[in-house]
């Protein structure tokens, strides 16, 4: 049942016995039917499956910041300690997910020169998506580098299936007679894209994620001294990994502080002066000491090495300052940039969007949760409208068992986006739907459970006919058919945001290719242009459209070299690249299969020149290949 229909049920069954704890609720038929852990296995081995298939298919350096992470994680695993200022980007977050990396993938050798920058990226639809050249050097079999960032990457994937786990843990204990909600959420969070796509790569999100959700879900089940003491690990764990998780903090203390005084560990308060009682506090203050206690070298770190405990001058050095104020604009704008990526957004800026049928669904799902919390809000607005003679004992049980719940579900995604707006106040590129992921379980319980309201009550389904029982094979049918359309959404967004916009550049047609001038000229008896034209695009450029194809193997990482020059042979303009823009290299080419080149040259530069000419040479600044006159450049007719 939903968080509302939860709270009138845990009401009405204290405003008979008002000592009874939370605890001791008798499981529902469904509750016993649904065969919880059957379900649960099933998503985790299919997190596990997607997961491995993301991080596969997404190619190296591909991920929001993972070049620069895996730059942190390579440092420690050389120099065995923390890097110190602002060359380091990364190095303003905790060590806790790059230490592992490191331990993980610095026994390989976590070299980095297998990543290659490509100067053609760019953020439009006909743009180069990728940041790098990915040459045959991160073909199977992996090795060195890539095999070391493989390895690092699958941190993430066993956080991600940790964090499924979790939300399905934290499911149960706030719905504790409704299994079959907990497992939609862990289903939502399991074949959720975004989810995938970061906890897929190399980055530290999933592992906050997993942290932020199991100190939630601790906070609501310690009920000893020792159990508040690992949960201040995990809190101070969760901030080693990323320091928005301590946003949490203050929900999972006040959770606790609320369950002392609710009495779900005990009788109960009755008078405010037992209130002040320490075993009301105790849990919640053990808690808290032990995070703090957990956390401290790393203030104290950066207090010694920046002058404050957060390390703030080290951030502002590293990120791209907002200039201006950041107001209702803003606000806005991240809201919106928020709700798009938070469902999918692929790519190593988060440029790559799914097709608009991906966000039509969630956002018709959004709309129906939230139509669902409105029909439960009214249900108990009308139950409380009933039960007004006796509304004193029903606001009593509502208060004492049922306060902890809305602070978990409410609390922690409010805390948690605060948070972030107050980081987007002073920083750029803070739109990314990964930064919500400490509240992620949360969220998911959230949405299930206001889809859960639209047509269920009391354990009955609403029909025009009438209620009819709502039984466990009902819930088995809901839960199957939730699975499924989530796994296909998840699949389909690994093709359509990552498999298709990542392949080869597609061959060039024979009708295409012969309306080019002929060349057949051969480059160091390895590439040849075969073909060439001019195309006519705006005022401002013309396209220059190269058809290569390789002769033989290339096993190079070849790159072109388009120059123009004027009348004296001062070069005006010059543009250097992997053909094809970066996106099928030289030595992954396979004989005589065209491969389709265009630049987009100035018209005000063509205008000057005297000569243009293309040359080839190896990756980095290799000798120029001559062609077969032995002259290392083939002029081109200008348009």
């Amino acid at each position: 049942m939903a968080l509302l229909s939860f709270t009138q049920s845990r009401a009405l069954t204290l405003w008979r016995n008002p000592k009874r704890c939370y605890r001791s609720a008798i499981q529902s038929r469904v509750g016993r039917e649904v065969k919880i852990h059957r379900w649960l296995i099933f998503l985790l081995l299919a997190r596990l499956a997607l997961g491995l298939a993301y991080s596969i298919v997404i190619p190296a350096g591909e991920a929001p910041d993972e070049a620069d992470h895996l730059a942190y994680a390579a440092y420690i695993a050389r120099e065995g300690r923390l890097p110190v200022g602002a060359e380091m980007t990364q190095a303003k977050h905790p060590p806790l997910y790059h230490v592992l990396a490191a331990a993980v993938g610095g026994w390989i050798g976590l070299d980095m020169g297998f990543l290659r920058a490509n100067p053609d990226v760019g953020f439009t639809p006909d743009a180069s998506p990728n940041f790098f050249v990915h040459t045959a050097l991160e073909s199977w079999p992996w090795r060195a580098g890539p095999m070391a960032m493989r390895l690092a990457r699958l941190i993430s994937v066993f956080a991600g299936v940790g964090v499924v786990a979790a939300t399905c843990a934290l499911g149960r204990a706030i719905w504790p007679n409704r299994p079959d909600l907990a497992v939609a959420a862990a289903a939502f969070v399991a074949f959720l894209p975004e989810s995938l796509f970061v906890g897929s790569a190399m980055n530290n999100d999933t592992l906050a994620a997993l942290l932020g959700t199991t100190a939630l879900w601790l906070a609501l089940r310690s009920c000893k001294p020792w159990h508040a003491l690992v949960t201040g690990i995990v809190m101070g764990l969760g901030l080693w990994a990323k320091v928005s998780v301590a946003a949490l903090w203050p929900v999972v203390c006040l959770t606790m502080v609320v369950r002392g005084w609710a009495g779900d560990w005990g009788p109960g308060i009755e008078s405010r002066k037992e209130l002040l009682q320490w075993r009301v506090w105790r849990l919640p203050v053990i808690a808290g000491v032990v995070a703090l206690l957990v956390t401290a070298p790393w203030f104290l770190r950066n207090r010694a090495l920046y002058g404050d405990w957060m390390g703030w001058p080290l951030v502002l050095a590293t990120i791209d300052r907002r200039e201006g104020p950041f107001g209702l604009a803003g606000l806005i704008w991240l809201l919106r940039g928020l709700f798009v990526s938070f469902w999918g957004k692929f790519g190593g800026a988060g440029h790559i969007a799914l097709p608009w049928p991906f966000y039509a669904l969630w956002a018709a799902l959004v709309v129906a949760s939230a139509v669902g919390w409105a029909l439960r809000v009214r249900r108990l607005a009308l139950r409380v409208a009933r039960c007004a003679l006796r509304v004193s004992r029903l606001a009593f049980g509502v208060w004492r068992f049922a306060f902890h719940v809305p602070l978990i579900l409410l609390g922690a995604p409010f805390l948690t986006f605060a948070w972030l707006v107050t980081y987007s106040r002073v920083a750029l590129g803070t739109d990314q739907g990964r930064l919500l992921f400490p509240a992620i379980g949360p969220l998911a319980l959230l949405l299930v459970g206001g889809l859960a309201g639209l047509w269920q009550t009391d354990g009955k389904w609403q029909t025009a006919d009438g209620p009819v029982a709502f039984t466990a094979r009902c819930a088995r049918v809901q839960l199957g058919a939730w699975c499924g359309l989530l796994a296909g959404v998840a699949v389909l967004a690994l093709i359509f945001g990552l498999w298709l916009p990542y392949a080869p550049p597609a061959v060039p047609s024979a009708a295409e290719m012969a309306t080019g001038l002929p060349v057949g000229r051969v480059f160091g008896e390895q590439i040849a242009l075969v073909r060439y034209r001019w195309e006519a695009e705006d005022t401002e450029s013309r396209r220059l459209v190269l058809f290569w194809h390789a002769v033989r193997p290339v096993s190079a990482d070849l790159r072109t070299s388009l120059r123009l020059l004027n009348a004296q042979g001062d070069v005006l303009w010059e543009w250097k690249r992997s053909p094809g823009a970066g996106r099928f290299s030289t030595d992954r080419w396979p004989v005589g299969r065209p491969v389709t080149d265009v630049y987009r040259v100035p018209t005000a530069v063509l205008a000057r020149a005297a000569r243009v000419e293309i040359g080839v040479r190896p990756f980095p600044e290799g000798p120029w290949l001559v062609l077969e006159d032995g002259a290392p450049a083939l002029e081109l007719a200008q348009p």
